[in-house]
């Protein structure tokens, strides 16, 4: 819970066999929904990147995740948590900055 309002940098970050879904709540609601880069298929055929990143396996296992960076205005007393939704366990991150 954070105690005083104001502007504050978030950064998270999650490293899985299977990248996650994550979603950060402010006082229970949701704020972001962050999903994996994906492709789809457009009216042509082609294929269209989100937020375009494709993350591709390496040899050494992860090496690179889901993450993420955003600025939030938060009220006094804001109690900030992170959903995360994959099929495999992971680890990772989650800072939080007053500016």
């Amino acid at each position: 819970m954070l105690v005083a309002p104001g502007l504050y940098q978030l950064s998270l970050g999650f490293y899985s066999r299977k990248l996650p879904k994550l979603k950060v709540y402010v006082n229970s609601e949701v704020i972001f929904t962050i999903f994996p880069p994906c492709q789809e298929i457009n009216k042509e055929n082609q294929a269209t990147e989100h937020k375009n990143v494709i993350t591709a396996r390496h040899s050494a296992g992860n090496i690179a995740g889901l993450t993420f960076t955003d600025f939030i205005a938060l009220p006094a007393r804001a109690r900030l948590s992170v959903g995360y939704d994959s099929e495999t366990l992971g680890e990772g991150f989650f800072q939080l900055k007053k500016l």
